[in-house]
This record gives C-alpha cells, structure tokens and sequence, in this order.
C-alpha cells in the first residue's frame, strides 16, 4: 500500500491495536478468553491477507525469533515478575523448579523418542522438538486465573513453571541444537557438557538479574519524586537486562529478567510512595497488555498466512503427523504433572491436590518462546519448515481447545470459589466500610448547600449494606465453620491483613523509616505463615525479631540500634491500637465469632504491652532516643505537610508545575 516500509509497519501496529482494543470489548461481552480470541480474529485477518489485496499490507509485520524473544517476551515477563508473590513463590518453589526443570527434560525425552519413532523427523531433530514444545505459556490461563479467582497456589503453580521453563527450554534447546549442528554425539561428554551450560546460565541470570536490579534501584532512589522516570526504567531494565544476558554475558536472557523483576517487584512494594507505586503498576498492565495483544494477533496471522497449514487438508501426510506430535505432548505433560505431582506430595509441607494437578495439565499451553525457538533454525536445516508447522499447529490447537475449556473445568472442581476465609475477610472489610461510612456521614452536614434528605439517603443505604454483609456472614458462620479454630485463624488473618497495611500506611505518611517497614513486614509475613500452618497465635515476637532479624542492619547502624529499636516498638504501639479499634469494631455488632475476636484482642494487648515495657526501658537506658524519634517524625510530617499544601496549590491553580517541582526539589 505504500512504499516506506516503516509507515507500513506502523500502519500494521495501529490496525492491530485498533483490533485488540476492539477486540476486548466485544469479547468480554460474549464472556470469551481475551488472548483465545485474538487467535480467532488473527487467523481470520491472517486468510484475508494472502487472500484479498486490500488486507495485504498486514503481512509487512512477521512473526520472527528475534522480535518474539527480544520484543515481546522481556516484558511479559518482566511484568509476571514485578507482581509476583515472592513470598508464595519461595514457598513452592520445589514444586515450580521441579516441573520447569526435571519435568521439562522427561518432556523433551517422551516426546523426542515418540516422534523420532513415529514420524519422518530423525531422532535429534525429533529431540530438538521437544525441547522447545515443552516451554509451557499459560498468558491466557494465567488472565482466566484473575477473573475466576483461583487459589493463589494453583496460580503461582502455573506461572511459576512458565518462567522458568522457559529459560530451561531454551538452554536445552541449544545445547542440543549444537550437538545436531556437529553431527557429533558422545553421551557423557554431552550431559557433562550440557549440565554445566544449564547450571551456568540458570546461576549465572539469577545472579545478573540481582545485581541489574539493585543497580536500578539505586537509581531509581534519585528520582523517586518522578513517577514516570521511575516507570520508564524499569522498562529500562526489562529490555537491557535481557539484551544484556544474552548478548554481552551469555547466561539465561528469561532468568536474568525473572530475578531482576523480583528485586525491582520488592523495592516497588516496600520503597515507592503510594501513587507512583500505582503509575508503575498501570504502566505495566499497559504495556502486558500491547505485547499480549500484539504477539497473539501475530500468532494468529502467521497461522492464516501460514502456506502449510491452510495445504493441511490437501496434504493428509501431515495430518497423521500433527496428530502424533499433538498426543505426544498430552501424554508427556500427564507423565510430568501427575507422576512428579506423586513425588512432590511425599515430601514435607507439599500439597498438590489432583484438581490442581488436572489444571496444571490442561493449562500447559504453548505460545510464543515456542515458536520463537522454532522460527531461530535456519533455512538449511533439514525439515524446519515441518518444525515450525508442528509447532504452530501445536501452539493453535492448545489455545483453542484447552484454552477455551479450562474455564469451565475449573467450575467444575469449584476453584473458582473463594476459599471460606476469603469469603469472611471480604465481608468483614464490607463491614468495617459500611461503619466507616454510617460515623463519617454527619460531617457532610457542614457542607453548604447538602440538603439533610441526601444525607438520610445514604445512611440509609449503608446500613442496608451493613445489615445485609452481618447477616451474610451469620449465615456462613452457621453453615461453614467446621471448628472454633479455623474462626480463630480467620480472625487473625484478617487482624495480620489490617496490620501489614496499617505498617505501610505509617511509612506512606513518613512516621517509620524504611528499615522499619522492611522488618514489620517481614515480621507480618512470618507471622501469617504460621497461623497459615496453625500456630495460633504466632509466636514471633517483636523483640526477638529486632534482636535477632535485624543482624545485618543492626551492625550497619552501629550506635544507632536503640534508635531503630525504639522505632519499630513505637510503630508497633500505633499499629496495635489500630488493629484493636477496628477488631472492637467487629465485636460491637457481630454475633459471629466474638470469643475468637476477643482472644485476638487480648493477644494484641500482650503485644503493645511488650512494645510499651521495652520503650520505658530504652528510655530509661538512654532518654534523648524518644526525643530523637519524635524530633524525626516532626521533620517528617513537615516535608509532608508541605508537599501536600505545595500540590493543592498546584491543583487549584494557585502556582504552576515548574513552581512546585522547584520547590519540592528545594
């Protein structure tokens, strides 16, 4: 259509982008997976543009290795990265490296054996198949995971495996791509050989993606008052890193960007001001978004473009093949889930129901690092073009069999059900609002002009919702509480949900330092783990956490360790005293559970009175650290102060923006 390619191109991008866009509209009305449906239309817009002249400037943009891996893959998985749950990561983690490594090598061993006997593919180019079509890519699973709510183990299962399987696949990949390319194979020096490789750039990405990422973060403490510099680099480090690994370092490219998404993910959460963490996580659904859009519409383009695909009914030699090939990855994705699914439940703290394991195994799809890997081979190599039809069949068919049905499998194991404690922390967060609302609602008698009618309206309203929430989670108190210590535990996982936000909202208003909400959250963390396991209440203790968690920072500090003690059992005061009010809240006007609420109660007054004992005995010990503390929230609520008075002039109009970056700067 036009002769500048790089309008073409761009003309390419905006079509499909309209189309994406379009797309999610009208596919979340008819209630049909987002990137499923992008397939569809692809394969649709693919036939139109080999076929009509009007759509044939949709072929300027190919699907290719080099755009796969370095254009679209970096992101995604920078972004799955960046809000991943380390904390639940690290708990399955031997599950998750389980199924990425040892169960993607049985992978590539059935299926390269399957196919190497049945079809005209020689056994190492069979095996090299099963190498890259064993990287699962559940992008469309892991969305219908959001939207159903699933247990967040199932969901940490499923993507964890991605990730870093991903980086397995690829490494095995080119080991035994250069073992092909050699034409020769000696069995030990190649496992020696390739075991070294896999370790050295597992270790060697997890390593770099660190040190990418505390790089970054040193940076980004420059410029934290820029919101955007902030999100644009991270996009910085989501690219180079990736470029950085594969091209200059020669580890894992996937790895490297997992462990630098982590770090980046942790200094997000516990570094960043409440509104540029939101910019930075919206920028980032933002550009998940164009990358999943994009790579899925490609998919499906290249598959309605693709010439051995739409000969498959005329070529029936290939049908039996792509069968073959299609029940060899069914077969070795069932031996992987369910036979390391048996192991991995006879050792300790692991638990993998078989309903999780069956979605493992439905959700194992194929996309774009498989095709990435398969589109690398070169012209020359023998039967690449059998290999990628293989693989682009494989990846078609598994987003839009399984990918379409997952949905209702997970309705029929019921996991799209939030769990009992889920239910009762929803309603109770229901219940806390609705109260919120009926205590503040006379204020607005002091605003001019509110005629008292609105004003009985909504306290009408809300005590509608507050009495429909109490008598909800009467009746699941009646029908669901097998035993007085799961209401127990349900009560402190929501009193441990209050505090861990009660400790951020202190940092957000400058009252704790960043050390401090490191700790208390860290100390919340440990805290939920063992009322998760049943130990209630949890034993870890505030003094033995400062005494004995805080080793490396207590030394860094040196002189300055009652000061930073003293601080954290002060927070821990106000963050007790917040617990309790809303916890008291609760009591006041619910029937459920009161005696449970009440033994929580009591065990957050045995925590402040700790807190209160060991803050007279440091300022006892030496009395400038209490007038240090308060001397430093005054500095603190000062900046605040001005900074927020500085933005609502900015917002009223009062002084304009290049006035107020200079004097927040100053």
């Amino acid at each position: 259509m036009f002769e500048n390619a790089l309008l073409t191109t761009e003309l390419d991008v905006l079509v499909l982008l309209l189309v994406a866009s379009l797309a999610a509209i009208a596919l979340k009305k008819i209630n049909f997976p987002y990137t499923v449906g992008l397939v569809v239309i692809g394969v649709g817009l693919g036939v139109l543009a080999s076929q009509v002249e009007g759509f044939a400037f949709l072929q300027s943009i190919r699907l290719s290795h080099d755009l796969i891996l370095f254009i679209f893959v970096p992101p995604l998985i920078f972004e799955s990265a960046l809000n991943l749950d380390a904390r639940l990561l690290w708990r399955n983690i031997v599950p998750v490296l389980t199924l990425a490594g040892p169960g993607l090598l049985v992978s590539t061993g059935i299926v390269g054996g399957l196919l190497g006997w049945l079809t005209p593919l020689t056994y190492p180019q069979a095996f090299l198949f099963g190498s890259l079509i064993s990287a699962t890519d559940p992008v469309a699973v892991i969305a219908l995971f959001k939207e159903l709510g699933v247990p967040k183990q199932l969901n940490i299962l499923v993507e964890g495996e991605s990730l870093f399987n991903d980086a397995t696949a690829i490494v095995v990949f080119e080991i035994i791509l250069g073992i092909v390319e050699l034409g020769d194979f000696e069995p030990s020096a190649a496992i020696t050989e390739g075991a070294i490789a896999f370790v050295t750039a597992f270790a060697g990405g997890l390593l770099l993606g660190a040190i990418v990422g505390i790089v970054a973060d040193l940076i980004i403490r420059q410029v934290l008052e820029s919101p955007i510099v902030v999100a644009s680099l991270s996009a910085v480090v989501a690219y180079s890193s990736f470029i950085l690994a594969e091209e200059v370092v020669g580890v894992s490219g996937v790895i490297t960007v997992v462990s630098a998404g982590l770090v980046l993910g942790w200094f997000k959460d516990n570094r960043l001001a409440p509104e540029t963490r939101n910019l930075v996580d919206e920028f980032w659904e933002y550009i998940a978004f164009i990358a999943n859009s994009l790579i899925f519409l490609l998919v499906g383009l290249k598959a309605g473009q693709f010439e051995s695909l739409q000969s498959m009914s005329s070529d029936l030699a290939l049908l039996p093949v792509l069968g073959i090939a299609l029940g060899s990855i069914l077969f070795s994705r069932a031996v992987v889930v369910f036979g390391f699914g048996v192991f991995l439940n006879l050792l300790p703290k692991i638990d993998i129901s078989l309903k999780f394991q069956t979605i493992s195994y439905w959700g194992g799809l194929r996309g774009a690092v498989c095709l990435a890997l398969a589109l690398s081979l070169s012209p020359e190599f023998p039967n690449r073009e059998l290999i990628v039809t293989l693989t682009l069949g494989i990846a078609v068919f598994t987003l839009l069999i399984p990918g379409t049905t997952i949905g209702k499998l997970i309705q029929a194991f019921k996991l799209d059900r939030p769990s009992y404690f889920e239910v009762v922390n929803r309603l109770l967060g229901q219940i806390i609002t609705q109260q919120n609302i009926i205590k503040k609602l006379p204020l607005l008698n002091n605003v001019k002009n509110m005629t008292p009618d609105v004003i009985t309206a909504a306290d009408k309203e809300a005590k509608a919702a507050l009495a429909k929430a109490l008598r909800d989670l009467t009746e699941i108190d009646l029908e669901n509480i097998p035993n007085t210590d799961s209401t127990q535990q349900m009560v402190w996982l929501h009193a441990l949900a209050i505090e861990q936000k009660q400790y951020r909202r202190l940092y957000d208003l400058g009252v704790s330092s960043t050390d401090t909400l490191d700790v208390c959250s860290l100390w919340v963390d440990m805290k939920q783990d063992q009322v998760l396991q049943g130990q209630i209440p949890p034993t870890v203790s505030p003094q033995s956490l400062v005494e004995t968690g805080l080793g490396a920072l207590l030394a860094r500090l040196g002189s300055r360790t009652l000061d930073v003690e003293y601080e954290f059992c002060a927070v821990v005061r106000r963050v007790t005293a917040a617990v309790d009010e809303m916890l008291m809240a609760l009591i006041q006007d619910i029937n459920m559970g009161q005696a449970a609420i009440a033994k929580t109660l009591e065990d957050y007054a045995n925590l402040e009175q700790l807190a209160a004992k060991r803050i007279d005995e440091i300022l006892a010990e030496n009395p400038e650290v209490g007038a240090g503390f308060n001397k430093r929230i005054a500095e603190r609520a000062v900046v605040l102060f001005e900074r927020e008075t500085l933005e609502e002039l900015e917002e009223a109009g009062v002084i304009v923006e290049s006035t107020l970056k200079s004097l927040i700067e100053t």
